[in-house]
């Protein structure tokens, strides 16, 4: 359930995080042209906010690749499994993705130095002159060609009898001069007398009352603009206005006022280069680090979603290896690896059931064989004890004086018989009604001591527990274990007939992930037989006359139900070595080795 909240905060994150860099890259997108045109403008509030915004989502996903960095360290820290493969996945995905963005920031900044010397090309201002140049050209031939024709002698010849016949007038000025496209006539009162040509250029009486003599004047309308120009003429003492219109090409306003606009727009930019460099790359920059960022991200969630079902089912068979038969891997329905889960888990499945099996099989073997070894056992002294009973009855049917010396002797030997059998019933009530062990924290030499007090005072063994740290604690049925040691160092001095040493060492060891306190219990004895090897730890197995067979067989049975082990290691002539592990208790501080 942990690893199911932690998948689903994790991909809920990653969402929030690409919808907030969605909205980032809207943003940007929205403010990228006001930000490029107005890039020597510092203070824009638009601006601001794009920065802020923009440095907010590099930050926060820093801040999460932090804290997933410290996390996945710790698990590395800690021994967690799968980690080592983890942090190689990462490192594979973060070297993919520096190569694939490394040619990528090199093609941005070749398109943005191509972009700005094509934007910044000296034939785009060259044209941009040319095309002003050239208008303002036009503009002022057509000006100053209507200046000359007011002012010249030229225009008093045409003009001359405008007053009687202004229609001529017009016809003879549009032959020389067909650009002119309209003439009015005013009176000294400025009241309209003639006009002709393009309506849409006449000028009102105040209009050409206003007029500045000889001046030439650029007019607009809705329709059309147009130079205008007036002249006076005298015909018999009275002066009279004439205004020639010479209209300029349809959308040449627009067009000059483009062509200034783009040409002192072009000559700000210019003065703007490295500032537009600048936020060519800080708009990349807002866009590639989140991306790159976002990236490094997403590596770590891919990796936990790679590495969880491997994890879960590392976990499952280090449970399995523990004995837990009952636990199962959960799977998404449609993983990649939700087949291999089915398939350990119907493993699983298996192997409980064999393990039941074989526990069972297991069970009637044992109770057929203790049933045999008793049957064995119980009938060897039955056998004197039918004897002597057989002897005494026959004396005392014949009357034999001897009767009271054979009585005597026959109930001694059937009381030493029962008392056989007894012991050995005793040993196997005591191997078969094993209580479960009351675990508590205990002190690993103390048990020690208390066990080998029996023994110390045997003159010919001496019994060695220095390598035992006082402070060592194991959590452990204290009677239990200490039988355990008893029966240990029992076995080690009938073993070293005559004397010997024995030395006890302990060493706090980890197997899986769990801390053991592994205690040596070494003797100097002749070792035990190869034959042997694989029966030590069996019921009722002695090499020695009067043994029973059970004390190596209790031992072992109380470490097992410690959840520790048992083992050996022996040379014939240099003795025997006991490993036994049992589980830590407390908190131990001591070298840690390997089991």
């Amino acid at each position: 359930m942990k690893g199911h909240a932690r998948a689903t905060a994790s991909r809920s994150t990653l969402i929030g995080v690409a919808l907030l860099y969605l909205l980032l890259m809207a943003l940007v997108l929205v403010f990228s042209r006001q930000v490029l045109l107005e890039v020597s403008f510092a203070g824009s509030t638009s601006r601001r906010l794009l920065f802020a915004l923009a440095a907010f989502v590099p930050l926060f996903l820093l801040v999460m690749i932090a804290t997933n960095v410290v996390r996945v360290l710790r698990e590395h820290s800690a021994g967690r499994p799968g980690t080592r493969f983890k942090l190689r996945l990462i490192l594979f995905f973060m070297v993919v993705i520096v190569l694939a963005s490394v040619p990528q920031a090199l093609l941005s900044v070749n398109v943005i130095n191509a972009g700005m010397r094509a934007l910044f090309d000296t034939g785009t201002e060259r044209a941009l002159r040319g095309g002003l140049d050239v208008a303002l050209q036009f503009y002022d031939e057509r000006v100053e060609g209507l200046r000359e024709f007011v002012r010249g002698e030229e225009f008093d010849e045409f003009t001359a009898g405008v007053i009687e016949d202004p229609a001529g007038t017009w016809e003879r000025i549009r032959r020389v001069y067909p650009t002119i496209d309209g003439f009015q006539v005013f009176s000294p009162q400025f009241e309209e007398l003639y006009a002709a040509g393009d309506e849409s250029m006449r000028l009102s009486p105040g209009q050409a009352e206003a007029a500045g003599e000889g001046f030439v004047a650029r007019e607009s309308t809705a329709q059309v603009s147009f130079l205008r120009v007036r002249r006076s003429v005298t015909v018999e003492g009275e002066r009279y206005a004439l205004v020639l219109a010479m209209s300029l090409p349809p959308g040449f306003d627009e067009t000059a006022r483009s062509l200034t606009e783009a040409l002192e727009s072009y000559t700000q930019l210019q003065l703007f280069q490295t500032d537009f460099r600048l936020a060519y790359a800080g708009i990349y920059v807002f866009f590639a680090l989140p991306l790159l960022l976002l990236a490094i991200l997403a590596a770590f969630y891919l990796s936990d979603e790679i590495m969880r079902p491997i994890e879960n089912l590392e976990q499952a068979i280090a449970r399995v290896a523990e004995g837990d038969y009952s636990f199962r891997v959960l799977s998404r329905t449609r993983d990649d690896l939700s087949v291999l889960s089915r398939s350990f888990n119907q493993m699983v499945a298996e192997l409980e059931r064999s393990r039941s099996k074989l526990i069972q099989t297991e069970k009637v073997a044992a109770w057929q064989e203790i049933a045999q070894r008793l049957a064995h056992e119980i009938k060897n002294p039955l056998t004197p004890i039918q004897l002597s009973a057989e002897r005494m009855l026959r004396k005392h049917r014949s009357g034999a004086g001897d009767f009271d010396e054979v009585f005597d002797a026959s109930v001694r030997s059937i009381i030493r018989e029962v008392e056989g059998l007894n012991h050995l019933l005793t040993e196997f009530r005591n191997f078969t009604r094993l209580p479960e062990p009351d675990l508590e924290q205990v002190s690993l030499r103390e048990l020690v001591e208390e066990a080998a007090t029996t023994y110390v005072e045997h003159a010919a063994t001496e019994i060695h527990l220095d390598d035992i740290d006082e402070e060592f604690i194991v959590q452990a049925d204290r009677e239990q274990i200490r039988q355990v040691f008893s029966n240990l160092f029992s076995n080690a001095v009938e073993a070293m007939d005559g004397g010997g040493e024995i030395r006890v060492r302990a060493d706090l060891v980890k197997r899986g992930n769990s801390y053991y306190a592994r205690v040596q219990v070494r003797d100097s004895g002749p070792g035990i037989d190869t034959g042997d090897h694989g029966k030590v730890f069996n019921p009722y197995f002695t090499s020695k006359p009067d043994g029973t067979g059970l004390g190596l067989a209790i031992v072992e049975r109380i470490v097992f139900d410690h959840g520790g082990q048992i083992w050996f290691e022996t040379e014939p002539g240099l003795g025997t070595t006991f490993f036994i592990d049992i589980p830590q208790g407390g908190s131990n501080e001591h070298d840690t080795g390997s089991g």
